[in-house]
């Protein structure tokens, strides 16, 4: 099957399922940038000069949107036809209602992928929803990461049969825990996530610092960065925690993983914003079980899916602070059941989300 895949972005590190959907489903092409995406990995774009200069492009949707979006779907049919695609898998739901009538036109089956976002903003769900009750009907498949995400497109859409509850997936080649953990007697809480609003990043901080005042030698690590770092940064200043909880800025899976390993447990606090952006499934969530850590998360989107509650981890209410505190105290009162949660949270992983068994999931539902 020669298979295209599309994305917004060319890289973007906090985009890693997306990058292990396209290793993994080993397409014909990907092409990236924006919801109406030109550009090939390969290199060149679906476009001939002058449109495929950014300048032109940008400015030509800019200032007649409809228009370039019949240009887009004509030069996309093309490129579809030329490279006698079989199937079309797009990432986020936007992306897919700009590339419908393309695939429509030349009977090439789609899929859309929705991530989180695209199926919970309010402001997205208002710019897309009309688009996303005509084309999901007609999509060979809609696939969503969390079973919390089914509700809200089925509200705007109706009954969608063709739609899937198929989670991000990990490596568990390129996750896994470590042979042997470096002893420490400061108990070692980790998280990977940008510092964005729905990640909830400050409220894991003070989540911590309730932690601390029964283990004051306690260390956080926190890989990442984005809009709000600044703002963690400064309250960490403030509150003078700079000697327990460490920035470490934007890492590379290959980079972190070892951070993982020699944690004790992972922490997120993920929550609906005010602008209803919320998570799929946290892909960190997922890499974390696998390399054996306990979890400490959030009834939140896909989470209580991933994480099984008092199994191979702890949730609480979103924003409930005190409540993810003690179960931080809990778990490092308790090495035995912190490395319990740990081994089942692997064991979790091996069974539901390894991501080989997954991508093959997807590929079937556009064959």
């Amino acid at each position: 099957m020669k298979l295209l895949i599309a994305r917004s972005n060319y890289f973007s590190y906090s985009e890693t399922f997306i990058d292990e959907q396209i290793k993994q489903l080993q397409p014909h092409s990907v092409l990236y940038e924006g919801w109406q995406p030109s550009r090939l990995y390969s290199g060149g774009s679906i476009y001939p000069f002058p449109l495929n200069q950014l300048l032109v492009r940008g400015s030509l949707r800019r200032i007649l949107p409809d228009l370039y979006q019949k240009i887009y779907t004509y030069f996309l049919r093309k490129y579809l036809r030329n490279n006698q695609i079989d199937a079309f898998l797009a990432n986020y739901g936007p992306l897919g209602t700009h590339i419908f009538e393309a695939c429509q036109a030349e009977k090439v089956p789609f899929g859309i992928v929705f991530l989180g976002f695209d199926a919970n903003e309010t402001k997205t769900l208002e710019n897309y929803g009309a688009r996303y009750a005509q084309v999901l009907p007609i999509a060979k498949a809609i696939i969503v990461v969390a079973s919390a995400m089914k509700p809200t497109l089925e509200k705007i859409c109706g009954p969608l049969p063709n739609l899937h509850v198929i989670p991000c997936g990990v490596d568990l080649n390129q996750f896994y825990p470590a042979s042997q953990k470096k002893k420490s007697t400061a108990f070692q809480l980790i998280s990977v996530a940008r510092f964005a609003a729905k990640k909830g990043s400050l409220l894991s901080i003070k989540s911590f610092e309730i932690l601390l005042k029964q283990f004051p030698d306690a260390q956080f690590n926190m890989v990442g960065d984005g809009p709000l770092w600044q703002e963690a940064k400064d309250y960490v200043k403030t509150q003078q925690l700079e000697n327990n909880i460490h920035f470490l800025g934007a890492k590379s899976p290959d980079e972190y993983l070892p951070l993982l390993q020699e944690a004790d447990a992972f922490i997120q606090h993920s929550i609906v914003t005010p602008s209803g952006d919320s998570e799929g499934t946290p892909v960190a969530i997922l890499e974390a079980s696998a390399t054996g850590l306990a979890i400490v998360s959030t009834r939140h989107a896909g989470i209580p899916e991933a994480v099984k509650e008092e199994v191979t981890g702890i949730l609480v209410d979103e924003h409930d602070v005190e409540a993810m505190g003690n179960a931080l105290i809990r778990l490092a009162s308790n090495p035995e059941l912190c490395q319990q949660m740990g081994m089942a949270a692997r064991s979790h992983m091996q069974e539901h989300y390894e991501v080989g068994k997954l991508s093959q999931s997807i590929k079937q539902l556009l064959a």
